[in-house]
């Protein structure tokens, strides 16, 4: 008897002392482990990729920066007086946003597309496969004011009536920003969306909140929505579409010569 509560007793310290997934454990699906992320603690010395903002005073280098497999991006270190273009006519009523633009993209793996500004267009960053908690902070001088980053989802809606175009809009839809500082910040939230960030945009019922920013532009891509503006014996179908999405970052900077992005798989 003795010995079967002695078994019993290391096998219970045994199973207490196995590294475990709580998520896993929990039988999450996707949308749950998301908000979950963004309460779970993360061990930031743990595995995860690192991409690196250095911040370069204006005219640095105008030379193209290709090699995807860097992790670093040339920024300015004061984007006062820089700003991009936005296609027109969109929903917001906006020609350019102030700051650059970083595009980003998910695909097989890691990879800097693009890696400066000072060329004459924005960044590019493509994700590697999977969902990640993400988090963002400054290094390097300090005293320098915070850096700004507002998260954005692109796309353009066209309208047709029996099959002929009468109206494409560029939608822009803002999905967060967070203010940088030199503490490490959870900004996972600026990955997802939620029924309510989407605002005029379609959503799946019965999903649940938040969504992957690139899982929901999978299935918004694939979305066709027919109305009958007509009548039941004289039908006339409205049908619109979403494409050309694109996901992106508006990002001012305010000083920094190092903000730090670090993508933890989940």
């Amino acid at each position: 008897m003795k010995k079967i509560v002695l078994l019993i007793f290391v096998l219970a310290v045994f199973a207490a002392c196995q590294k475990t997934d709580p998520i896993a454990e929990m039988g999450m699906d996707d949308e749950m482990a998301l908000k979950a992320a963004k309460v779970k603690a993360i061990d930031l010395n743990g595995a995860h990729f690192e991409l690196n903002l250095l911040g370069k005073k204006d005219g640095w280098n105008d030379k193209e920066v290709d090699n995807p497999s860097r992790h670093t991006m040339f920024i300015p270190r004061n984007t006062e007086g820089w700003s991009f273009d936005l296609k027109t006519p969109n929903n917001i009523g906006e020609e350019t946003l102030p700051g650059i633009r970083i595009d980003m993209s998910q695909g097989e793996e890691f990879a800097v597309l693009d890696g400066t500004v000072f060329d004459g267009d924005g960044c590019e960053f493509q994700l590697g496969k999977g969902k990640y908690v993400v988090y963002v902070a400054m290094r390097g001088k300090k005293n320098v004011d915070p850096a700004e980053i507002a998260a954005w989802l692109e796309a353009l809606e066209t309208t047709t009536i029996d099959g002929t175009v009468t109206e494409e809009l560029w939608y822009y839809q803002k999905l967060g920003d967070v203010s940088v500082t030199r503490k490490w910040t959870n900004i996972t939230d600026l990955f997802t969306i939620t029924e309510s960030e989407a605002g005029a945009l379609p959503w799946e019922i019965g999903v649940n909140d938040p969504v992957w920013i690139f899982d929901y532009m999978d299935w918004l891509g694939d979305q066709e929505i027919v109305i009958n503006i007509g009548t039941e014996e004289d039908p006339i179908w409205e049908t619109t579409t979403y494409s050309e999405l694109a996901y992106f970052w508006q990002l001012q900077n305010n000083g920094s010569q190092l903000i730090k992005v670090r993508f933890y798989p989940i």
